[in-house]
């Protein structure tokens, strides 16, 4: 693949530049030191307020708070990981530097998978941060803290941030706004996200993997959800044929 190693190398030193593998990576470790403190403490600030719900609500685990933290990392983590995603064509076709680029002897397939990889690493940097900031935080407050499904659960959060990833790459080739690629991102994610609960077909859609990661999680994951694991993939190698398919078809 013509040229892919190059612009990787470019789009690497891209997220440096922007600051954006700092802001990923930060936002991901606050989330991982936040979860696991404020789960432990929420029942005794709310006792201090005056609102004793001790009776009501059972006592606050490690697992529920490394549930809290995926929780976090699938709403607002995603939103960052789409914000930081959803220019990186449309930018680049607007400002004339993607014309420049593949002036050059380098293929389209080259120009969207070195994006893609290179933001699927800042992605993976901020989930290692925010996992072992969780891990290592949740072991501290609650003297346990279950690694191996928590493990394998941020695999399966790794593997959904690729489609969104790729979704969005893909919206950002087709749109010249930002703001529209991110929004179609967004809207087609939480439509996954709601079809997951349909029967049958649910089961094989990327939004059961956060099922199954919580089933892992808790060690209760008595079946597996490969079926939603090669649909995702499947996705995501589509979604970044046709990034590239479509984008040789516009006006750069």
């Amino acid at each position: 693949m013509k040229g892919l190693l190059t612009l990787f190398k470019k789009e690497l030193k891209e997220q440096l530049r922007t600051n954006r593998l700092i802001i990923v990576g930060g936002a991901f470790l606050f989330f991982g030191l936040s979860m696991p403190l404020m789960t432990k403490y929420l029942p005794d600030l709310l006792k201090m307020a005056g609102q004793d719900l001790g009776s009501i609500l059972p006592p606050p685990t490690a697992i529920q708070a490394m549930a809290e933290y995926i929780n976090t990392v699938l709403q607002l983590g995603i939103l960052i990981v789409i914000l930081v995603t959803m220019g990186a064509v449309s930018r680049e076709r607007e400002s004339g530097t993607a014309a420049l680029v593949l002036s050059k002897p380098v293929g389209y397939p080259a120009f969207i998978i070195a994006k893609f990889k290179a933001i699927g690493l800042t992605a993976l940097v901020g989930v290692l941060l925010g996992g072992l900031a969780c891990w290592g935080y949740t072991y501290l407050l609650f003297e346990t803290a279950p690694a191996w499904g928590f493990f394998l659960q941020n695999i399966l959060l790794l593997l959904y941030l690729a489609l969104v990833i790729a979704i969005t790459l893909l919206f950002s080739g087709l749109f010249r706004n930002q703001l529209a690629a991110g929004a179609l991102g967004l809207v087609t994610i939480v439509i996954f996200s709601i079809a997951s609960s349909l029967p049958w077909v649910g089961e094989y859609l990327p939004g059961e993997l956060v099922t199954w990661g919580y089933l892992l999680l808790a060690g209760e994951a008595a079946s597996s959800a490969w079926g939603a694991v090669a649909t995702t993939i499947a996705l995501t190698v589509f979604s970044l044929f046709l990034a590239w398919t479509s984008l040789r078809k516009k006006e750069i």
